[in-house]
C-alpha cells in the first residue's frame, strides 16, 4: 500500500495499490485501461473518463475532465530522512547506489547547492548537493562504494561567522 495526498488538500490521505488493470483506492476497486504511456481510461461516477498523467519523481500530475491536479506520494521513510538531513547539514542518499566520484574534498568551504559528489543508481547518474553553506566535514563513502537509500553521503557544518 502507498499513501497519497492531493495537492489541494494535504489533510486527506488515500491508501492505494495496483494489481494488473485494477487500482484500489481506500478499499474501492477501479478498473483502469492503459491507452498509451500517459493516457488511461476509467469509470468515474458511472461515466467513462479519460485521464492523462505525468510522473515527476514521486509526484503525479493529472488532467481529468478539464481539471488539473497533483497527487503527492507520502513516503514516511523519505520524509523523515530528508527533514533530519536538512536540519543536520547532511546529504542523504535518495536511493541505493554507488559513489562515482567526489567533486569536493573534506575541509573545503561550500555554499548551499554546490555539487559535492556524483552517484549512480540503476544506470542513472545524479549529483548530490550541499544542503547548507559551510565546511565539508567528511566523506563516509569512497568512490566505488555502495550505499543504501537514506545513508548519509556527506556532512556540511556551518562555519562560524567572525564578529
Amino acid at each position: 500500500m502507498t499513501t497519497y495526498t492531493f495537492q489541494s488538500d494535504a489533510r486527506q490521505r488515500y491508501q492505494t495499490s495496483k494489481r494488473g488493470q485494477t487500482v484500489h483506492v481506500d478499499g474501492q476497486s477501479h478498473s483502469v485501461r492503459t491507452l498509451d504511456a500517459n493516457s488511461f481510461m476509467t469509470q468515474v461516477n458511472g461515466c467513462l473518463t479519460r485521464i492523462r498523467g505525468v510522473a515527476d519523481g514521486d509526484n503525479i500530475h493529472l488532467h481529468i475532465n478539464g481539471r488539473a491536479c497533483a497527487v503527492l506520494r507520502i513516503d514516511p521513510t523519505r520524509s523523515s530522512a530528508a527533514s533530519a538531513s536538512e536540519s543536520g547539514g547532511s546529504s542523504a542518499a535518495p536511493m541505493p547506489g554507488v559513489v562515482i566520484n567526489w567533486l569536493v574534498q573534506p575541509g573545503c568551504s561550500v555554499k548551499a547547492g554546490d555539487a559535492l559528489l556524483v552517484i549512480e543508481s540503476m544506470k542513472l547518474q545524479m549529483t548530490i548537493e550541499a544542503p547548507q553553506s559551510g565546511k565539508l566535514l567528511d566523506l563516509p563513502f569512497a568512490a566505488g562504494q555502495t550505499f543504501q537509500r537514506g545513508a548519509v553521503l556527506a556532512r556540511v557544518v556551518a562555519e562560524e561567522v567572525a564578529a
